[in-house]
C-alpha cells in the first residue's frame, strides 16, 4: 500500500511539472514581435520618402528578441537596447524602446545607422500589417518601414 501511494504521488508530481511546463513564463507572453526580424526599407521625414535599395535595406536591420531584448544592426555597427510593446489592436500598438547602446564606427553615406539609434527611443506606436510582414515605427521626427526578414 506504502508503494502505491507514493507511485501515486510521483505520477501527480510529474503530471504537475508536465502542465506548468505549458504555462508561459513572465515575460514571454505571446507577442506579435516576439523572436521577429526586420529590415528597413523605407524612411520617412517632413512628407520626405527615401526607399532604400537592398543593399542598404540589409545593413539596417531588427531583432526583437523573447524577453524584450532588441538587437540592431545600424549599418556598419551594431546596437542593443530593451522593447516593450502593446498587444495590436486593429493592428496597431504602442512601442518603448529604451535608450539604444552601440558601437560608434564612422560608416559611409548613405546611411540611417545614427539616425535609428537616436529615433527609435522616441517611438510611440507601431503598426504591423494584416499579413505580418510589414511593421511601422512611429517616432517623434520619422516615421521608419519595416519589412520581415
Amino acid at each position: 500500500m506504502m508503494k502505491s501511494t507514493l507511485a501515486k504521488a510521483g505520477f501527480g508530481t510529474v503530471a504537475l511539472l508536465a502542465l506548468s511546463g505549458c504555462e508561459s513564463l513572465p515575460g514571454e507572453a505571446f507577442h506579435p514581435l516576439n523572436g521577429t526580424s526586420w529590415r528597413l526599407v523605407d524612411v520617412e521625414t517632413s512628407g520626405t520618402s527615401t526607399r532604400l535599395n537592398p543593399e542598404l535595406q540589409a545593413r539596417h536591420t531588427l531583432k526583437f528578441e523573447r524577453g524584450g531584448s532588441l538587437i540592431l544592426q545600424l549599418d556598419c555597427n551594431r546596437g542593443t537596447g530593451d522593447w516593450n510593446a502593446s498587444l495590436p489592436e486593429t493592428y496597431n500598438g504602442t512601442l518603448v524602446i529604451s535608450q539604444i547602446a552601440s558601437t560608434r564606427a564612422l560608416c559611409p553615406k548613405p546611411t540611417f545607422g545614427e539616425d535609428l539609434a537616436a529615433d527609435l527611443p522616441t517611438s510611440t506606436n507601431y503598426t504591423l500589417t494584416p499579413d505580418g510582414r510589414g511593421l511601422v515605427i512611429r517616432a517623434r521626427r520619422v516615421v521608419y518601414a519595416f519589412e520581415r526578414n
